[in-house]
C-alpha cells in the first residue's frame, strides 16, 4: 500500500490484479470512496446497464475543480463474448468524456481503472458505460469506487514514491588504520552521474554545433535519433544506404557516455514507408527487403543501441502485417533478437497513456498485443509509450501505468511532448505534470523528450529557441533535473564515526578530510531498500 496522507493508494493491490480477468469481482478499492449505486449504500453491489443507457449508473454529487479523482470497478458482459467498454463521465449534462476503458468478457470479470480532473465544479455527474461498437449487450458492473485526492495529497504520494524508488540512504563510516572510529571528520559527497535516464531526441542539427552539444550533455544522459535511423532516411532508394549521419550522431553520444535508443527498425505507417518499399508488389520481394533491412541495420550497430523500437505503432497501422501476414511482427522481433541479443526490444505506441478516447490503443489492447507477440515467441522486453500529450489527465495516466506495470516489464516514455496548440506557459505547466507523474511511478524506467531542435523549431514542443535560450518548457526541465539529483551533501561524522545522507541513485565522489589528511573515493547508489554502507579508512 502507498498512502496519500490519511488515504492509501492501492498500488500493490493493482499489481496483483492488473489486466487479468477474475472469476469473481474483488471488493471495491477505498471501500467505494464517494461512489454509490443509485440509492444503494453497498459499494460492492451488482448493477446492470444496457448499452448506451444511463440508468442504473453511478451518480455523484458536488465534484470539485482540480481534485484528482481515481475511478475503478469490475465489468462483465452478456450478449457478446468480448467487447471494448468505455467508462464515461457526464458532468451536469454538458457532454461526456472518457475516463477509463477495458476489454471486457462474458466469462470473467475485467478490472476497470481510470480517473479524471474537472475544469469546473459540478453539482451532479453520471458515470456510465458504453460498448465501443454499439452492438446490443448487457454490461454488469460491480465494486465501483471513486476516490478523491487533493493536489497536495497527490504530490505527497509522488514525493514518497520518489524517496523510496529513486533515492537511497547511505552511511559513511570513517575509521583509522587500527579500526577506531574517527569523530568529527569532514565528509563531502557529490553526485557525478544519475541512475535514472532522462533524455531527448536529437537530429543531425546537433552535428558540428558545439553550443548545442554542450547544452545537451550538460542536461541529459540519454538520447534517441529523431529520424536518422528510420528506413526512409537510411535507404531512400533501394540499395542506396546512407549511414554517415547516424554514424556521426552515434559517435557524439558515445563520446559523452550517453545511452541511446534505436528508433526505429520498421514503422507500420504506410506514409512513413519508403516509396520504393511500397512499390514492391510481390510478398517475396518485400520479405527480402525487410530481411535485408533488419539484418543490415542490426549487424552494423550490434551492441551500440540499448533499445530498439522494432515495429513502430503497430496498433494503429498494419502495412507490413497486411502484406506479409499477421506473424510479420513476431518475425521482426525474432530476427532482431538474433541479430543483437543484448538490446532490449520494445513495442512503441501513441495514445495509450495520453487519452482513453483512441479505441486502437487502449491499455488492454496494448497489453493483449504484447502478450500475443510473446506467446508467439517474440523476445519483447520493453513497453514504449510515446507520450504526445494534449491536456494530460494525470489520474488516468497513473491508472494506465498501474495496469501496464502488472506485465512486469520496464516502461519507458519514449517521445514526450505537449501539443503546440497551447501557449508556452500552458505547455510548460502540462509538461511538469507529466514529468512528475512519470518520474514518480515505480514502473517507469526512463523518460525521453521529443524535442530535437531545428532552426524552424521542433515537432510540437521545444525546450529552447535556436539560440539555446530557454523557453518556459526548458525552465521546467532544468528545474526538475536539478531537483532530481544530489547536488552536494556533507557534514561531520558523529560519535560513531558515521555520516548519513539520502541521495538520488547514481554515481558519487566521496571526499573525507581529517587532521589535514584527505582521502577521495567513488561509490554508487543502486536501487535497494537497505541502507548502503561505505567504509573509509583515514
Amino acid at each position: 500500500m502507498e498512502c496519500m496522507a490519511s488515504v492509501c493508494l492501492c498500488a500493490d493491490w493493482d499489481l496483483l490484479h492488473g489486466v487479468q480477468c477474475r472469476g469473481q469481482p474483488e471488493p471495491a478499492l477505498y471501500n467505494g470512496g464517494i461512489l454509490k449505486f443509485g440509492n444503494s449504500d453497498d459499494p460492492d453491489g451488482y448493477r446492470t446497464t444496457e448499452t448506451g443507457v444511463f440508468s442504473p449508473a453511478f451518480v455523484v454529487y458536488n465534484l470539485n475543480k482540480t481534485t484528482m479523482y481515481t475511478f475503478s470497478c469490475w465489468v462483465k458482459l452478456e450478449g457478446a463474448s468480448n467487447a471494448l467498454i468505455t467508462a464515461r463521465l457526464a458532468p451536469d449534462n454538458t457532454g461526456a468524456r472518457c475516463i477509463a476503458t477495458v476489454l471486457a468478457r462474458s466469462d470473467c470479470w475485467a478490472f476497470v481503472k481510470g480517473g479524471f480532473v474537472l475544469d469546473w465544479p459540478t453539482q451532479t455527474a453520471v458515470i456510465f458505460f458504453q460498448n465501443a461498437d454499439k452492438t446490443p449487450m448487457k454490461i454488469t458492473v460491480a465494486s465501483g469506487s471513486l476516490q478523491p485526492f487533493t493536489t497536495d495529497q497527490w504530490a505527497m504520494h509522488q514525493q514518497d514514491t520518489i524517496r523510496k524508488r529513486r533515492k537511497r540512504v547511505a552511511t559513511i563510516h570513517v575509521a583509522d588504520p587500527q579500526g577506531a572510529r574517527v569523530v568529527g571528520a569532514s565528509v563531502s559527497v557529490q553526485q557525478t552521474a544519475k541512475d535514472f535516464p532522462i533524455g531527448s531526441a536529437i537530429a543531425s542539427t546537433i552535428l558540428g554545433n558545439q553550443a548545442y552539444q554542450k547544452w545537451f550533455v550538460d542536461r541529459f544522459n540519454a538520447a534517441v535519433f529523431e529520424d536518422e535511423l528510420k528506413w526512409y532516411s537510411t535507404e531512400p532508394t533501394s540499395g542506396l544506404l546512407r549511414f554517415d549521419v547516424p554514424d556521426q550522431m552515434l559517435a557524439f553520444v558515445r563520446s559523452h557516455r550517453v545511452m541511446v535508443r534505436g528508433h526505429n527498425i520498421f514503422w507500420e505507417n504506410q506514409d512513413a514507408t519508403p516509396r520504393w518499399v511500397k512499390n514492391l508488389t510481390s510478398p517475396d520481394d518485400l520479405r527480402a527487403a525487410v530481411n535485408a533491412r533488419i539484418q543490415g541495420l542490426m549487424t552494423r550497430y550490434r551492441g551500440e543501441f540499448a533499445h530498439w523500437d522494432v515495429n513502430n505503432e503497430m496498433l494503429h497501422y498494419n502495412f507490413y502485417e497486411q502484406r506479409l501476414g499477421p506473424n510479420a511482427s513476431m518475425e521482426f522481433f525474432s530476427v532482431a533478437q538474433d541479430a543483437d541479443p543484448l538490446a532490449t526490444l520494445f513495442m512503441n505506441e501513441y495514445n495509450v497513456v495520453e487519452t482513453c478516447d483512441d479505441p486502437f490503443s487502449t491499455v488492454d489492447t496494448y497489453a493483449a498485443k504484447l502478450r500475443e507477440l510473446r506467446a508467439g515467441g517474440a523476445i519483447l522486453e520493453g513497453i514504449g509509450l510515446e507520450g504526445h500529450f494534449s491536456r494530460p489527465n494525470i489520474p488516468l495516466m497513473r491508472a494506465i501505468l498501474d495496469k501496464l506495470a502488472t506485465l512486469g516489464l520496464p516502461i519507458w516514455f519514449t517521445e514526450i511532448d505537449i501539443s503546440n496548440k497551447f501557449d508556452a506557459q500552458t505547455q510548460a505547466a502540462y509538461l511538469e505534470q507529466v514529468l512528475r507523474e512519470a518520474y514518480a511511478h515505480p514502473a517507469v524506467s526512463g523518460v525521453m523528450l521529443w524535442t530535437a531542435l531545428h532552426p524552424s523549431g521542433c515537432y510540437q514542443m521545444c525546450l529552447t529557441d535556436w539560440g539555446l535560450n530557454n523557453l518556459p518548457t526548458g525552465d521546467v526541465v532544468d528545474r526538475l533535473l536539478n531537483e532530481w539529483r544530489t547536488l552536494q551533501a556533507g557534514g561531520q561524522t558523529d560519535a560513531h564515526g558515521a555520516y548519513s545522507f539520502s541521495g538520488y541513485l547514481g554515481e558519487y565522489i566521496l571526499t573525507v578530510t581529517y587532521n589535514n589528511r584527505t582521502t577521495q573515493s567513488t561509490f554508487s547508489l543502486s536501487p535497494g531498500d537497505e541502507t548502503r554502507h561505505i567504509n573509509v579508512q583515514m
